[in-house]
């Protein structure tokens, strides 16, 4: 009996512990969930200025404007190309023979007509005194058969005035009258003769100058295929010659823009890529074929060569006009915020007490150097955009804007002595 009742006694003392606690922790939610309440009361007078009111929207923002100009403009397009030679020629030798010298060295600049190599003129100069002497002989001999004919002439008139007086026989005036035939013709055989020799003495001339190779225009040697001692064929290469000058600039332009080019109206300027050395075209023309695979057509313009500055070989680009030219809004490169949306600028549109910042889209029609080219119908020329500190802006931001020309002026006063 005494056993059982400690039992229920022990019991009895577990149950009163767990209300204990049931009751203390209700007691902590709800000093939570009035501690609660009272903050969210609290949170806002606390946050309310000196007059009671909230703050509205974000803080200021300093930025740089720039105005948006109207500008007319002509769009371009970079293209590429190379430079060639206007004139290239493996200059060869006409006649065979023994280089004696070459005149020339690669780099060398010569002018047209100057001796590039000579070659052993011995056997070709007796063979031309023998000409000479040939030729002699055959004037010689014009000379001879014209006197002939002269005196059988002479001689069948006085055989054939005598035939009509009966005073010489028929035969008699037949032979006089042969012996001028043969004798004129002897004479014009002799002439033929004359100018058959002639002719072989001056190609015999010809054949000897053509031993000294000459350039046939101005250029420079950029290649020599012999030396002294080699045995030259007729029409071997001996020096590769490019012409000096000008130059061309062979530039491939896509097809649509075919028929747009016109020097006159925007005068094409040539850079060359490895030294950035620029000229302008001194003409241009196109060439009408259009290659089928890469749908492009050459534009090849002349320019001058710089003293040699823009050589055959080159990489060049230029800026065609591809367009109209045409009114078109300008803004800088900086102003303009590219995103997957689309592209647009920030401008400082008036607000209460200080401008606001406005975001515009804009269509973004072409770059040259650090201005942009726009489209927008909500942007005007003169209308301000920011150019610094747009990439933190939001619509409506209240702005404190500085021009930069502005700033700079006063940073110059302010450092002047």
């Amino acid at each position: 009996m005494l056993k059982e009742k400690n039992v229920d006694g022990e019991a009895s003392g577990t149950g009163a512990g767990a209300w204990r606690w049931i009751i203390l922790a209700g007691i902590v939610f709800a000093g939570l969930w009035f501690g609660i309440q009272a903050l969210r009361k609290a949170e806002p007078a606390g946050a309310a200025g000196a007059g009671g009111e909230l703050p509205q929207g974000p803080p200021p923002a300093t930025v740089f404007v720039a105005p948006v100009a109207l500008q007319s403009v002509q769009q371009r397009r970079e293209v590429t190309g190379s430079l060639m030679a206007v004139q290239r020629a493996e200059v060869a030798a006409q006649e065979s023979g023994k280089v004696e010298e070459v005149l020339v060295d690669v780099g060398d600049r010569v002018k047209a007509g100057d001796s590039l190599l000579k070659v052993d003129a011995r056997r070709m100069t007796a063979e031309l005194a023998e000409r000479e002497a040939m030729a002699t002989a055959s004037a010689a001999r014009v000379e001879e058969r014209s006197a002939e004919a002269e005196r059988a002439t002479r001689d069948l008139k006085m055989k054939e005035d005598l035939f009509a007086q009966r005073a010489v026989s028929e035969r008699e005036f037949l032979d006089a009258k042969r012996e001028a035939s043969v004798a004129t013709a002897r004479g014009k055989a002799a002439k033929d003769e004359q100018k058959a020799s002639e002719s072989a003495l001056e190609l015999l001339r010809v054949r000897l100058e053509d031993l000294s190779v000459k350039a046939p225009f101005d250029g420079v040697v950029v290649e020599r295929h012999v030396d002294a001692g080699e045995w030259l064929a007729p029409g071997e290469a001996v020096i590769t010659l490019v012409s000096t000058g000008t130059v061309e600039a062979w530039i491939s332009v896509p097809e649509r823009f075919a028929g747009r080019i016109n020097a006159d109206d925007a005068p094409l300027e040539i850079e060359a890529d490895g030294s950035g050395v620029k000229t302008r075209a001194l003409s241009i023309r196109q060439v009408a074929d259009i290659d089928a695979t890469t749908r492009l057509f050459s534009v090849v313009a002349l320019v001058d060569d710089l003293d040699g500055k823009l050589m055959p070989g080159l990489s060049v680009r230029a800026e065609i006009p591809v367009g109209e030219r045409e009114e078109r809004l300008a803004v800088p490169v900086d102003a303009v915020i590219e995103t997957i949306a689309g592209a647009s600028v920030f401008k400082a549109a008036p607000g209460e007490g200080m401008p606001i910042a406005v975001k515009v889209p804009v269509e973004v029609l072409f770059r040259e150097g650090t201005t942009v080219y726009v489209s927008s119908a909500l942007l005007n020329a003169a209308d301000r955009v920011v150019v610094e500190g747009n990439e933190r802006l939001f619509p409506g931001t209240p702005l404190i804007v500085a021009e930069p020309e502005k700033v700079a002026e006063e940073i110059e006063e302010a450092v002047r002595p």
